[in-house]
């Protein structure tokens, strides 16, 4: 059947962001300015029966020479479950899409795709085969949320991109025993295949996957050979309706300078045997390190990319609302995964894991007030506050601003405050008061009814 084809340092403790520090150092990885990167996190996706019926993600592998195998993780709205994962297929200029929807049967959510990126089924003879391959693509659908499903929904959610390595040129030592296989552009999904499920060499030396030098070998770290700095990944995410679509790129996540390291820039992943699976669930940041020039856990060096105290945007009266995602808060967690009313949360988040915030409305003329936050009921169930005040108390916040009886400016800008929970964490990350909290959001702007809109990355 014929194929779709597509062209297209020293372990660090802590992270300096916003001006402000989490005791012991600068951070390593950072945010994009490109939308180009090594890991994206996608802020927000949707499927519901009114309005924004789907939600579509294309990821692009913007290199011409390298292949990129990568892992897409659906996680829930309110305690990150894990909702469905697939891994992703990428040769040298290659797209993956998939779409986010509900079942018009089963009024359950389902990721779609007839993508030869995405691996529709494999049998036990090892024979591979694609989304592209089955007439009318393949649904996937998403599981229930593991703790509480009637508390938590995979109809909303939020979703990362994490790349296991980069691949060029020609492919020897292939477990099947058959003939090399070289990357480039137009390959054969099921040779490529045959590259990524094979297992990678281990630090040890013995000789699985071989590949040539300066791409993915064993004892990379020793030898120079790259990891994720041949990762150039950039996503894209559309919640569409009959009449409306609100598009935006998804957060990358590069490598960067580390002045803990002489100067040496470091990448999101090191780790020579970090590699992704379907059979076991990948944790943001978790053996990402080679537990020598960086720790084995990077999830401090990528919050420190992440952490902010401020989030701010242009607003306009009754017509913006804004989006807000703690995208590593469930790795803060004490009894590791969420389990009903007794799980405590620790340091940046508070016990419930709610995140304090302030919100300021300006009008155009310099002058200011305080302002209000309402949270937007999107899918069923309505959040149930579990704190009372002013709190973020979701991984996924999508609100309203709003002004009050005696301050409504009609256009201005707002500025929103998140305060931390001082402490320090399981990890050994201690957080400064003041310093904010790693979050990401956009403010969606819109003319009502919901049409014409757009969105626009907060600043912070």
């Amino acid at each position: 059947m014929m194929f779709k084809k597509k062209l297209l340092a020293s372990a660090m403790a802590t992270a300096l962001v916003s001006g402000a520090m989490m005791a012991g150092g600068a951070q390593a990885v950072t945010m994009s300015n490109t939308s180009v990167g090594q890991m994206l996190l996608g802020d927000m996706y949707v499927a519901r029966t009114t309005d924004y019926s789907t939600t579509a993600i294309r990821v692009i592998n913007t290199s011409t020479t390298d292949a990129v195998k990568a892992k897409l993780v659906f996680r829930s709205k309110k305690h990150s479950d894990e909702c469905r994962d697939m891994i992703l297929y990428l040769t040298p200029g290659d797209v993956a899409y998939v779409d986010v929807r509900l079942n018009a049967t089963t009024g359950q959510p389902e990721v779609w795709s007839d993508d030869d990126s995405i691996l529709a089924s494999k049998k036990s003879d090892g024979t591979a085969v694609f989304a592209s391959q089955v007439a009318g693509g393949v649904a996937f659908p998403m599981v229930a949320p593991r703790t509480e499903p009637a508390a938590d929904t995979c109809a909303q959610g939020h979703f990362e991109v994490v790349a296991a390595y980069a691949v060029g040129g020609t492919v020897t030592n292939l477990l099947s025993g058959l003939p090399n296989v070289t990357i480039t552009q137009g390959m054969s999904k099921h040779n490529l295949i045959r590259v990524f499920d094979t297992p990678k060499e281990a630090a040890t030396g013995s000789a699985e996957l071989n590949v040539p030098a300066n791409n993915i070998t064993n004892n990379a770290v020793a030898n120079g050979a790259d990891f994720t700095a041949r990762v150039r990944l950039k996503g894209n995410v559309e919640i569409k309706s009959g009449s409306d679509r609100l598009m935006a790129p998804m957060l990358a996540i590069r490598e960067g300078t580390n002045a803990r390291s002489g100067g040496v820039s470091t990448d999101v992943v090191t780790n020579p045997a970090f590699d992704v699976t379907l059979g076991a669930e990948t944790f943001i940041g978790s053996a990402f390190g080679d537990g020598g020039v960086q720790p084995t856990e990077m999830l401090g060096d990528i919050e420190g990319a992440l952490t902010t105290n401020k989030l701010f945007n242009s607003y306009e009266k009754s017509a913006t609302n804004f989006e807000v995602t703690f995208p590593t808060k469930y790795r803060h967690i004490l009894t590791g995964r969420y389990s009903g009313a007794g799980a405590t949360y620790e340091a940046p988040f508070e016990v419930k894991g709610e995140v304090a915030y302030g919100v300021s409305l300006f009008d155009n003329q310099e002058r200011s007030a305080p302002g209000t936050v309402a949270d937007l009921c999107v899918v069923s169930p309505c959040s149930t506050p579990v704190v009372s005040g002013m709190y973020l108390i979701h991984e996924v916040n999508f609100e309203a601003v709003l002004g009050n009886t005696n301050w409504d400016p009609a256009s201005g800008w707002f500025n929103m405050t998140l305060a931390n929970r001082a402490g320090t964490d399981s990890y050994g990350y201690t957080w400064v008061s003041g310093i904010g909290a790693p979050a990401s959001g956009y403010t969606h702007f819109y003319k009502s009814p919901l049409a014409q809109s757009v969105i626009s990355p907060m600043g912070r």
